[in-house]
């Protein structure tokens, strides 16, 4: 099973295979800012991905009766290729619109990127390419990104769910990118951990921000505070010490850490970026909550206090 630090990787690094077969349209395509909502004009852009893909099956189906939307995407077990009928934003289960409209949202998954940008830049007589591959990242960087539910909801409902990559909708499951972080938390199969002794490293842990004045999940969403979700890197641990300032533990104490990966807002003391980041979440008990743990990220060097499920990784 792909790990969530190889999986939040190919947002760093996309390939985008051509349609045809041929030679790829372009390679590492990063789609790793960090965004919780549509950019301004993004809805209207949308629209415009949407007649342009219209448009090209028109085109073809005065060909060809039969022909469909095709998109060929790179996957860890290889290049695999879809089709569909249409497209139609109103249909609540349409797939292929959930798998290229999500991208714009912070929802989106290495698969939808690279079906969105595979399909903007058809070109066909009567109707030219929307973006050319010289643009794509650009035009990422303009558009697209991915938030916390982004980057865990994806890989736990497709890695670690099972569920194929181009199902958004038919398949239900609470382990979902659009879905808040309470929803995801409950839906995870882990055992919660009550203190720091019952964290296992060896494990896949989700990590889950709380409330500091009521030790609460916050659960996020558009009409409620930001809450933010992360996971962790099986079989994998570091130690620190003197944190005695930050996580209340004698400074002479090994603390273990978590290797943790998230897409924030916050932004990475190394490379000043926000987005995807991987860092060591060292960790204590909460000094007022039992079943909260104090976190003292490693990307910006500050404390959090999350709540914590562990589930055993055959991966």
């Amino acid at each position: 099973m792909q790990t969530p630090a190889d999986y939040a990787a190919r947002y760093e690094k996309l390939m985008i295979p051509s349609l045809d077969g041929g030679a790829d349209l372009a390679t590492n395509i990063a789609v790793d800012h960090y965004l919780m909502t549509v950019r301004t004009g993004g809805y209207d852009e949308r629209t415009r991905v949407e007649q342009k893909i219209l448009k090209d099956l028109s085109i073809r189906r005065k060909t060809d009766k039969a022909a469909k939307i095709v998109i060929r995407v790179t996957t860890p077990d290889g290049v695999q290729e879809r089709s569909f009928n249409s497209l139609n934003h109103n249909d609540k289960n349409d797939q292929l619109w959930k798998l290229i409209s999500y991208p714009y949202v912070g929802k989106g998954s290495p698969e939808g990127v690279q079906a969105l940008l595979q399909l903007l830049a058809v070109e066909l007589p009567g109707n030219s390419a929307m973006v050319k591959p010289a643009n794509f990242q650009a035009y990422c960087d303009k558009w697209l990104g991915v938030d916390c539910n982004g980057l865990v909801g994806n890989y736990l409902r497709h890695v670690y769910g099972g569920i194929d990559w181009a199902d958004f909708t038919t398949t239900k499951s609470g382990l979902d990118p659009n879905t808040d972080i309470k929803t995801i938390w409950d839906a995870f199969d882990g055992v919660e951990r009550t203190s720091a002794a019952d964290i296992n490293f060896r494990e896949l842990n989700l990590l889950v921000m709380v409330e500091d004045s009521t030790g609460k999940i916050k659960p996020g969403g558009p009409s409620k505070p930001p809450g933010h979700i992360m996971i962790s890197q099986p079989r994998e641990v570091e130690y620190d010490t003197g944190l005695k300032a930050m996580l209340g533990v004698p400074n002479d104490q090994e603390v273990p850490g978590l290797i943790v990966l998230e897409s924030t807002a916050a932004k990475d003391v190394a490379d000043k970026k926000s987005g995807v980041a991987k860092s060591v979440y060292a960790y204590a008990n909460h000094p007022k909550f039992k079943g909260v743990l104090k976190v003292r990220r490693g990307l910006n060097n500050t404390p959090l206090s999350v709540k914590i499920k562990g589930a055993t990784w055959s991966g």
